[in-house]
């Protein structure tokens, strides 16, 4: 599977890992499962790692992404999500795909630091 994903309830966390070659399915079958976990808060604060994926989502790839968070938004909205990048390519992809999701009410922002991510969730003293 090329997205994993812990929850870690104490802290108040998700953690999503994007690996490899991540297809549009693999997304929406993702979305679908963590929306399903029980776990999951409203508005749970998300810390994504893209640093291992292959290659940038392409437009249509976000978009239909966006159309999954937007179906599933009870689960979503309010939710920040901090993705974490490795390059400049990337880093323009999830701005734009940030663009798609907030119909959504979910607030995505690229970073090329953890530990910014981290302090932008208010999570820098938590995962410390």
């Amino acid at each position: 599977m090329p997205i994993r994903y812990t929850i870690d309830i104490a802290r108040g966390v998700l953690r999503v890992e994007m690996i490899g070659a991540v297809a549009p399915a693999d997304t929406l079958h993702f979305l679908e499962r963590l929306a399903s976990d029980r776990a999951l808060r409203p508005a749970m604060p998300q810390l994504v790692d893209f640093t291992r994926m292959e290659a940038p989502p392409t437009a249509a790839e976000s978009e239909s992404a966006a159309q999954g968070f937007a179906r599933l938004r009870n689960h979503f909205a309010g939710a920040r999500c901090a993705a974490v990048v490795a390059d400049p390519l990337m880093f323009g992809a999830i701005r734009q795909f940030a663009a798609l999701v907030a119909r959504a009410s979910v607030e995505v922002r690229p970073f090329l630091d953890v530990r910014e991510a981290e302090r932008w969730l208010g999570l820098s003293d938590v995962l410390q």
